[in-house]
């Protein structure tokens, strides 16, 4: 027998089931938003030649030397004004020179500032001009200059008849001029300058001032009695060395930072100090102006000096 197919009863239809598909709305919105993000980045990598172009004419210009109310659409290279010719033309790497007639160039306004650069002259065959380059040439030259420095000095001083007053020593710290003692310069055991050193200092110290180099002022002082305290010998070195900056500055104008002065005490000694001669040859006030060139070339000054 044939089966009665089942009827369902009214009441039990059912549409057809589905799984929860949300997350499609949320998935869909962000392709969504990437999509446009990278429409704006190519739209941003695109660039309106035309336009760059305008903008970058139109930037040489302003930064040049030519004013101009519109935009400069024009290509090629800003050239400045003194450097273009009466007809409104400009050069590019001198070929309108090349192709000018000479006499044209003559006659219009800065062809010589446009020229061709003129080379440096080259050394004198003889080295008359040339600098000094190997330190035996400089140390010469010092020599050289350090003698004409001795010369002024001593011209001035035998203007007022001082000549003999000073003696002169050429060696590596550059020159020296030695004011010996005896009474001439300093009474025993003081500082205070006498009418001949300031007559010396009077004529020394304008002539320092037309100089660059650094002069050092060294006071030294002969042997002192053992009854002597040991630290007044420093004392009184270093307060002869200041009288005689204070002078050099005030009566010779010699400027201030150039000066120094330094005491020795008798620690450095040009003789014994046996005799009364030898002491008053220690006692003693040397002026130094330095030599500003290096060891090496300084080295060489006192054999140079001597004549070797």
């Amino acid at each position: 027998m044939s089966r009665r197919p089942h009827k369902r009863r009214r009441g039990e239809e059912h549409g057809e089931e589905h799984p929860d598909e949300r997350w499609m709305a949320s998935y869909m919105d962000m392709v969504t938003v990437l999509m446009c993000m990278f429409i704006v980045l190519y739209a941003m990598s695109s660039v309106d030649q035309q336009k760059f172009e305008q903008l970058r004419a139109s930037l040489a210009t302003g930064f040049g030397t030519v004013e101009t109310a519109t935009v400069d659409t024009a290509e090629g290279t800003v050239v400045a004004a003194e450097n273009v010719n009466a007809e409104g033309e400009s050069f590019t790497g001198g070929a309108a020179l090349a192709d000018a007639d000479p006499e044209t160039q003559k006659d219009e306004p800065g062809a010589a500032d446009v020229a061709a650069p003129t080379p440096s002259p080259a050394p004198s065959a003889g080295g008359d001009a040339a600098e000094p380059t190997t330190d035996r040439e400089r140390a010469e030259a010092e020599v050289e200059n350090l003698r004409a420095l001795q010369e002024r000095i001593d011209a001035g001083l035998r203007e007022r008849d001082l000549e003999t007053a000073v003696r002169y020593v050429i060696d590596e710290r550059g020159l020296t001029i030695r004011l010996v003692g005896s009474e001439t310069f300093f009474l025993p055991d003081s500082a205070q300058l006498t009418e001949q050193t300031q007559r010396v200092l009077e004529s020394v110290g304008p002539t320092l001032a037309t100089v660059p180099n650094e002069v050092g002022v060294e006071g030294h002082t002969a042997r002192l009695p053992d009854s002597v305290p040991r630290p007044l010998d420093w004392e009184l070195s270093t307060e002869r060395a200041v009288n005689v900056v204070r002078n050099l500055i005030d009566t010779g104008g010699v400027p201030a930072p150039r000066l120094v002065a330094i005491g020795y005490g008798e620690s450095r000694p040009l003789a014994p100090g046996t005799t009364d001669a030898e002491l008053e040859l220690n006692r003693r006030v040397d002026i130094v102006v330095h030599s500003d060139e290096p060891e090496s070339v300084r080295a060489l000054i006192p054999g140079i000096a001597d004549g070797d």
